[in-house]
Order: structure tokens, then sequence, then C-alpha cells
């Protein structure tokens, strides 16, 4: 039945929000004809018909979140009209609540009368002698009379009083009528009190109006959504650790420099950035388990032979995490024009959901937005993120002994945040040395 549902848009998404149709009801579509764009918390990516007929009918208007697996549009071939549903089920926490109807309304009514606490079937005792100022409901009954009663134990043979037994004086009668003027029935209320409540009201009304012109109500997008739900979930479910390490980075700022004056890395993207991928590499054939996952059910740690390193990238679209495929076979040339691919992609919002699949460790600079360090929060299922900090020249000890001198050097900060569970802290501290190592003396890398 050519009926086309929301396909899977990346691995462990369950939704996407419909960003425009290219087709519409009554038009004539062949297979892979580009039906409409979706955007996932990664991308935005064009849907293509699987199908050659004619539009019968679009469950999904743009503008929705639909789950995936949902249908969102049928192509009549010949084979069978549509369906009668209504298609485009909208994600889970993505629908308004339910009304309840009437009939619920009055079951939930007559049950919530019938759960209220126990009436005694005995009938209450006629009031006897006159009626007294106080409301009978403040009298203790005999049932607090007694608890009054054992308060004491029983030891004083004296009776305690409810201190609404107890007559007010006359100047504290006098006291809390004046607190009170303006508060009681109508007849004793004055003019100027009158006037101070309205006063009030208003000043209070206007405030409220105020801060609801200053307050904005943004609504929150697919990327942002799926943002938040990902770091809560990372947070929650590893014991996240942060260890630092500053170091003397000259040796790779004058490498990068080499670089871009190669013929071959023209219009590449070619930064420190760049040899970070390549080092990290490095690090993790002494040190593979920061290349691992915790596989949650099964309590099993999956070492992962590929190194697919994320780059953690701000765009217009917000965070986008792609992913350099087997970063460990690749030299600085095919390291750097896969990254310049990744990146202008990203800016562009054009990710494909291939391109941010499999990651196994994730690489944020936060030094791009001017931050020394930053403790990242673990990305999706992997167990280790690297922060680069700000590259800035800092006075540093060289040399040894009687040659030591204080020169300018370029310093950056680097911090990993790692899953405890399967990562100790020395595991860790020998990653970040070896990574410190090669980022000081890119030469180094002739060692591994």
């Amino acid at each position: 039945m050519p009926e086309y549902n929301m396909p899977d848009p990346g691995e462990g998404l369950t939704e996407a929000d419909i960003v425009e149709w290219h087709v519409k009801v009554g038009d004539q579509v062949k297979v892979n004809d580009n039906l409409l764009d979706i955007e996932t918390a990664k991308s935005l990516v064009e849907l293509p018909s699987p199908f050659a007929g004619k539009v019968t009918k679009i469950y999904a208007e743009a503008g929705t979140t639909v789950a995936v697996g949902a249908p969102i549009v049928f192509i009549d071939d010949g084979t069978g009209p549509a369906p009668e549903h209504d298609g485009g089920a909208p994600a889970q926490g993505a629908e308004p609540g339910a009304q309840s109807s009437p009939a619920q309304a009055s079951s939930a009514q007559s049950s919530s009368n019938q759960s209220g606490p126990a009436q005694s079937s005995a009938p209450a005792p006629a009031a006897q002698g006159p009626a007294k100022a106080a409301p009978a409901a403040a009298r203790p009954d005999a049932d607090e009379a007694s608890a009054q009663r054992d308060l004491d134990g029983g030891m004083t043979g004296e009776r305690l009083l409810s201190l609404d037994e107890l007559p007010a004086s006359k100047p504290t009668q006098q006291t809390v009528r004046q607190m009170l003027v303006g508060y009681g029935p109508a007849d004793e209320s004055t003019p100027s009190s009158t006037e101070r409540r309205r006063r009030a009201h208003q000043v209070s009304r206007r405030g409220a109006n105020e801060r609801a012109l200053r307050d904005e109500e943004i609504p929150v997008d697919t990327v942002r959504r799926l943002t938040a739900r990902n770091v809560v979930h990372s947070r929650t479910s590893k014991v996240h650790t942060t260890a630092w390490v500053s170091t003397d980075v000259s040796g790779t700022m004058e490498l990068v420099a080499n670089l871009r004056k190669r013929r071959e890395f023209k219009d590449l993207h070619v930064t420190a950035l760049l040899v970070w991928c390549k080092a990290v590499c490095l690090a993790m054939r002494n040190n593979p388990m920061l290349n691992a996952s915790w596989e949650d059910g099964s309590e099993r740690i999956i070492l992962h032979h590929d190194v697919n390193i994320g780059i953690a990238a701000d765009t217009p679209r917000g965070l986008m995490v792609p992913v350099i495929k087997q970063a460990q076979n690749r030299d600085l040339l095919s390291m750097a024009d896969e990254l310049t691919r990744l990146v202008n992609l990203a800016k562009a919002g054009t990710l494909q959901p291939s391109d941010y699949r499999d990651g196994t460790f994730t690489i944020t600079n936060v030094g791009g937005l001017g931050l020394d360090a930053g403790t990242p929060i673990i990305n999706g299922s992997e167990s280790a993120i690297l922060a680069m900090g700000a590259i800035t020249r800092q006075p540093w000890v060289v040399g040894q002994g009687d040659d030591e001198k204080i020169v300018p050097r370029w310093v950056t900060t680097l911090s990993i945040s790692f899953d405890h569970r399967l990562i100790d802290g020395a595991i860790a501290s020998r990653f970040l040395r070896d990574l410190a190592a090669l980022v000081r003396d890119p030469a180094m890398a002739m060692a591994y």
C-alpha cells in the first residue's frame, strides 16, 4: 500500500518536525521526487518519494511534530484508496492534553463524592440552651477535650482549657478592632481603608501587566527539545568526572601555520582542531578505554575498533555534532578534507543522518567562545568528551636548571569529562598526559 510513514531520520531519534511540503493534494509524483523537508535534532533532511502516483492525502501539515512510523502522506498508485485514519500521530509529549467528556466529569464527581470521609449515621443532637456568640465548630468536641486531658497525663487533676473558652480583655478587643479596620463588615470599613485597598489592587494589576509585557514566551523547537532530553539523560545516567591539564602548544601553532602554506591544504579547515583530532587517535592507541561504551542493561563494556570523532559545532540551528568516521585511518590531509566538509554542512544546516551517526568520542572547542576550559557533558552513548580551551599568549618557563627562563608561549587548557563507571581517574590522566605531549610537540607522533 503506497502510504508513506515518517522514516527514522537518524540514530536514536523518535520524531521529526515537518518544515515544508513540496507537493500538494492532486500532484503527480515520480520515485525520488522531493516530497517534503523535515527537521531533526541534527539536520534538515529532504524526504524523496518511494512511490510513483498521485498525492491524494497529506496527514500532517508543515509545522507539526510527527513520531517515527506515523503516516504522513498517501500516494495513490492505483492499488486502492487511502485508509480511513487521521495519521500523522504527534510525538509523545507533544500532543495537547485531552479534555474529559461531560459523562466522564460526572462520573469523576460521583466517585469523588463517594470517596469522601464517612458520615455518622446517628442524627446530631439538638442544640440546648441559648445560642452562643462563637460558632459551635470552634468549640472542642469530647474527643479533643479528652486529648487535652491526656496531655496532662492525669497527674495534676487540673483541667486544660481551650483558648476559645478564655474571654478577651477589653484592651485586647480594642487593639484587634483597630488592626482590622477596613477588613470587617461593610459598615465597619472606613473610606480611607477602602481607597487604600483599591489603590493597592491597581498597583498590583499594573505590575502584573508590566511583567507580562516584559516577559517573552519562546516555543521550544525540535533541536532544543531533543538536546535538552539528551543532556539530561547523559547527566543522570553517567558518572561524570572531569580532569584538566594546561600545556604549551606553540609546536601545534607552528605546524598549523606551515600546513596552511602548503598547496594541498588550500581552502581546507586547517586549525588547531585538526591537530587535536589526529592527536586523540594516537593517544587512544595506548588508552583504548577512552573509545569504549558502557552498555546499559547488560552491564558490558563495548570497546570500539573505529575511532569516530564527533565535532561539537555551534550553528544557527543549535548544537550539532557531525562525526569524522574511522579517524584512526586518516592522515592530516584526509582529516582536513572531511572536517571541512562536515563544518560547511553543519553551518548550512544540511547534514544528513549518516553524517552524525556512530560517534565514539567528541571534541568541543570552548576556546572559540573565549573560554579557558569547561566541564562538558558526555555525548550520547560515548564515555568521554574533550574540551579545547582558548589558545592564548602567556608567560611560560622553558629550559632546565641554570637555563630556565620565562618566555611568551602559546598556552591552552585541555579538560576531559569521562564516565567513571568504566574509566578510572588513572586511565583518564594517562590519556590526557599523552595528548598534552603530542600537541606540545607534534613530532612526538613519530614515536607512535
